[in-house]
């Protein structure tokens, strides 16, 4: 038996108890009475760790992504023991750092700059003596790389980056399809804009847009699943913005007002802990990821390569070999390329630091000013400080035997987020169990208690100039995360092989240890490896972190499901990683 610090006792996985896992102090429990379709068995946990024993913050071996995932849990399960793995103690013979993660193995991708007239990234090895540096909200990129964001009737939509030399004239077209200038805008008490024009109200004409019909596919394991037709993703509306006293309106090149997800205008949003820190994200690889880049010459790799990330035995060793003709070890090959994305907020503001992995981390600074007249407040980029972070959340990919497309899974930390209502699959019937929505307990991105809005965004940030604008002030907001297990709540199958994975794991580590803080609330991947095309997208397909993918997922009454992770990565090359293509070899 282990023990969970509040002294509830969990069996081994597979064993069926009314209770659930929870952290102290927070609302977010994950029930344990779970069919065990996808849960791990003692011996295969006890076989992840380096000692072949269980031990407290012991050190986990990556899974073997070189051999067939068997769907779905092998996949669910991958995503388990990789999450475990990366936040373990790093050993020696990873050159230090704290955590595998943070070791001189992994490299932290750099923000996009221009030279030579391309858009270029670079790696930067992780140091175990200097700090890692941080960034704001990398937002959500649509398939043209553009900020993305939703409308209420499921269409992305990809948002024109601010040009400050160039600012969008503040007029939209009314209902009688006159161009009016606006003068002011208003949030009413339902969370909608309410646009004015010389003191007056004025009714905009909106775009119009039928609401996306997501057909049903059967899935392998037999049930029904709604997908994102690909035209919709393809075809991404393209909008500029305009912010009148704060508050951000998208519009098409007809001056149509687009009717998004309310409070989600900005495609770019920023989010703030209940406290008042920001978040911080980092995108980080592994060292199998950038000598793949590496060997691949100096030049940007073009969009339409044939080029695929690692997926084999051969492609690692490959690899390995040109590693060492250049003095470097690749110290776990069978790891193929992994690319991870977190997020973090400053460990001040968390009432229970000692419950997260940390890091020490360099961050952006700013100073705060309001303009007199709009009342509007912007946070100007002053300088930067280094400060210990707290993980809020972490995406897990990677490649695997015959998936170029990777493997996409997700963690959040208990304290995040409530979730909407969902059902599983328990042990004790009569089944479905739901496990309606509550906003009850301590949050770190929600009032305790919250009615909503949710996910409504309140600030963005403008990552040219690099300023935060508030709308009308920078505050924090509601979060939810609308698809708890990355499918419709609904979906009790799929829902329950995610909870059984995932509390089967969080039941054998010990108490104490740290990684027992976080849990997984997804996986996706295509069938058979192939590109996405809108009906192949697997596993929990509408997988969305409520801290990563904020301002994209589905809305409250349920008519727009949201997006899933290949709604932006729509290929099974390499350019399915947003950075690979452009990042700079390390010599």
């Amino acid at each position: 038996m282990s023990r969970l610090s509040n002294g509830i006792a969990l069996g081994v996985a597979g064993t069926a108890l009314a209770l659930s896992l929870a952290v102290p102090g927070h609302g977010q429990t994950i029930p344990t009475d779970a069919q065990p379709i996808c849960a791990v068995s003692a011996p295969a946990f006890a076989a992840m760790f380096e000692s072949g024993t269980p031990t407290l913050n012991g050190v986990v071996k990556p899974a073997d992504s070189q051999v067939n995932l068997s769907p779905n849990c092998g996949f669910f399960n991958w995503t388990e023991q990789m999450y475990l793995w990366l936040t373990s103690p790093a050993p020696s013979r990873y050159g230090g750092g704290g955590r595998i993660m943070f070791s001189p193995t992994f490299y932290t991708v750099s923000p996009p700059f221009v030279e030579n007239g391309q858009t270029r990234r670079k790696f930067i090895q992780n140091n175990p003596r200097l700090p890692i540096n941080m960034f704001l909200r990398a937002t959500e990129l649509g398939p043209h790389m553009l900020p993305a964001t939703i409308t209420k009737t499921g269409q992305l939509v990809e948002v024109a980056r601010p040009d400050p030399r160039k600012p969008v004239a503040p007029v939209v077209r009314a209902s009688n399809g006159a161009l009016v200038r606006l003068t002011d805008a208003k949030r009413t008490s339902s969370g909608e804009v309410q646009l004015f024009s010389a003191g007056k109200p004025i009714v905009a004409r909106k775009l119009t847009l039928p609401m996306i019909k997501r057909p049903m596919v059967k899935m392998p394991a037999g049930p029904m699943m709604a997908v994102v037709p690909r035209a919709e993703v393809a075809n991404a509306i393209q909008a500029r913005k305009i912010v009148i006293n704060g508050l951000p309106i998208l519009i098409d090149s007809n001056s149509n007002v687009i009717d998004v997800e309310s409070g989600q205008a900005g495609g770019g949003g920023v989010l703030l802990s209940q406290n008042g820190s920001l978040i911080y994200y980092i995108t980080a690889v592994n060292d199998v990821f950038a000598y793949s880049r590496t060997m691949r010459g100096a030049a940007v790799i073009p969009d339409n390569t044939s080029l695929t990330m690692p997926l084999t035995a051969a492609d690692a060793n490959a690899i390995v070999a040109f590693a060492a003709a250049h003095g470097r070890t690749i110290v776990d090959p069978e790891a193929l390329a992994i690319e991870t994305k977190s997020s973090w907020v400053e460990a001040s503001a968390v009432p229970n630091p000692q419950d997260y992995v940390t890091v020490r981390a360099t961050i952006p600074t700013f100073t705060k000013s309001t303009d007199p007249v709009t009342h509007v407040e912007t946070w100007t980029p002053s300088g930067q400080k280094t400060v210990t972070l707290a993980m809020a959340a972490i995406h897990v990919v990677g490649s695997t035997l015959g998936h170029g497309e990777m493997v996409w899974g997700s963690f959040e930390h208990f304290g995040n987020s409530p979730n909407a209502a969902y059902t599983y699959n328990s042990t004790s019937g009569p089944n479905p169990k739901t496990v309606p929505q509550s906003t009850a307990g301590t949050w770190l991105f929600a009032p305790s208690n919250s009615a909503g809005p949710f996910n409504a965004e309140t600030a963005s940030w403008n990552d040219v100039t690099g300023a935060i604008t508030g709308e009308p002030a920078v505050l924090p907001m509601a979060v939810m995360r609308m698809h708890p297990w990355g499918s419709v709540g609904t979906n009790a199958s799929m829902n329950t092989q995610v909870i059984s994975s995932t509390a089967s794991i969080m039941g054998m580590l010990l108490a104490g240890d740290v990684r027992r803080n976080y849990f997984q609330i997804g996986t996706t991947w295509t069938i058979g490896g192939a590109a996405p095309n809108g009906s192949n997208e697997v596993g929990t397909n509408l997988l969305a972190n409520s801290t990563l993918e904020t301002f994209m997922q589905a809305n409250a009454s349920g008519s727009n499901p949201g997006t899933n992770c290949f709604d932006c990565h729509q290929t099974n090359k390499t350019t399915v990683s947003h950075s690979y293509n452009m990042l700079k070899p390390l010599f």
